[in-house]
């Protein structure tokens, strides 16, 4: 998954070319009293990974009717991921 800054057609940056595919994914799906629970594990992360997660919670859980239980992440990790370097 590209940065959301690089998205095609939704943004005017291109994503630079020593960037390359940035991150590998693996995607691991599991099934728990009937649902599909789908996660997606990088070997690096980006600073809009954990909002991006959260969004996508709270959507699933307006999509099906229950309350949503999530959490921000916490200052300690929103700061390290701010202060880790990102390439625009």
């Amino acid at each position: 998954m590209k940065s959301l800054l690089f998205k095609e057609g939704a943004s005017p940056f291109t994503q630079p070319v020593e960037c390359g595919p940035c991150r590998i994914e693996r995607v691991v799906v599991a099934r728990k009293n009937g649902r599909l629970y789908r996660v997606v594990i990088r070997d690096k992360i980006v600073v809009e990974d954990p909002m991006l997660v959260m969004v996508k919670a709270e959507a699933f859980a307006i999509a099906q009717g229950e309350p949503f239980v999530g959490r921000p992440p916490p200052r300690s990790v929103r700061d390290f991921i701010i202060k880790s370097s990102v390439v625009i």
